[in-house]
Parts: C-alpha cells; sequence; structure tokens
C-alpha cells in the first residue's frame, strides 16, 4: 500500500515537474493549443457520457495544402502505413478513413494520441516529433477520414413503397 501511495505521489511530482520543465524550454512555435490546454482535453467519450460541449481546438494547419502534404509524407516515413494502411484503412493498427474512432476524431484527440500513444500497440512520438509536425500529421489523418453527414441525411437507403 505504501508502495502505491509513494508511486502515485512521486509520478504526480515528477509530472508537473517534466510540464515546467517542457514549457519553459519548448517555444510554442504553432498558434495552437498550448500543451496544458490539450493535457485536459476530452479523449474519447464512449465510457463516460458528456456533460457539457467540450472545447475543442483547432489544428493551426488544418486548411494548410504544404502541411498536409508534409503530414502525408510524415506519415510515410514513420512507418504508420504499417500499422494503418497507406491511405488509412486500417490493419494491425485501427482504420483513420472511418467515422468510428476509439479515441476521439477532434483534431486535439488525435494529436493526443500521436502524442501520447495508446494501449496495445500505438506508440508515443511526442519524444520523437516536434509539435508542428504531429500537428501536420494530424492535419493530414483528417483528409482521410470522411466528411460528416450533415443533419437530415442518412447514409441507410430509403424503403421503397
Amino acid at each position: 500500500m505504501r508502495i502505491i501511495i509513494l508511486s502515485l505521489i512521486s509520478a504526480s511530482v515528477f509530472a508537473s515537474w517534466s510540464a515546467a520543465i517542457a514549457q519553459d524550454q519548448k517555444p510554442q512555435t504553432s498558434s495552437g493549443p498550448t500543451p496544458m490546454q490539450l493535457l485536459h482535453a476530452e479523449v474519447g467519450s464512449t465510457h463516460i457520457p458528456v456533460q457539457a460541449k467540450p472545447i475543442t481546438y483547432a489544428n493551426p494547419y488544418a486548411n494548410d495544402n504544404q502541411a498536409i502534404v508534409e503530414g502525408r509524407k510524415l506519415f510515410n516515413s514513420m512507418n504508420c502505413v504499417g500499422c494503418h494502411a497507406p491511405q488509412g484503412g486500417g490493419g494491425m493498427g485501427p482504420p483513420l478513413s472511418d467515422a468510428q474512432w476509439i479515441y476521439g476524431d477532434r483534431p486535439e484527440q488525435i494529436y493526443l494520441t500521436i502524442m501520447q500513444g495508446r494501449p496495445n500497440g500505438m506508440p508515443a512520438f511526442g519524444s520523437i516529433l516536434p509539435d508542428d509536425s504531429i500537428w501536420k500529421l494530424v492535419a493530414y489523418i483528417k483528409t482521410l477520414s470522411p466528411a460528416p453527414a450533415q443533419s437530415g441525411q442518412s447514409d441507410q437507403p430509403k424503403p421503397s413503397d
């Protein structure tokens, strides 16, 4: 029991210390959200009902065609294609080109997935890639996803009379 308590205390001290060091050492190069804002972003909503509309953050490279091209190059060079397939269709890793996302499909959720990794196979790239590169990857990944259906429209065929 003492070991668990000491582990929790040391983990929280280390997390706050490393966050403070990271903020001091990494100047914010993009106009995107700060790391502290991202740490408070909702991750998925499959298990806990959302009570209020979550805060969303815009990707600073969302409509930048050059950044999307660079994101595609990173997707290939970092071997994302090894698990997610060349067009994001999935394989060993989940598909990125459908509407069902395990940890959320908002830009900040995708950013956190790339930065921190996820259990059962998704490695963390936060210590390898700078923030700008992760945002460029997010911009490319969002181009693989289908556009959300507009209200009143359905993908289901209408029954014939």
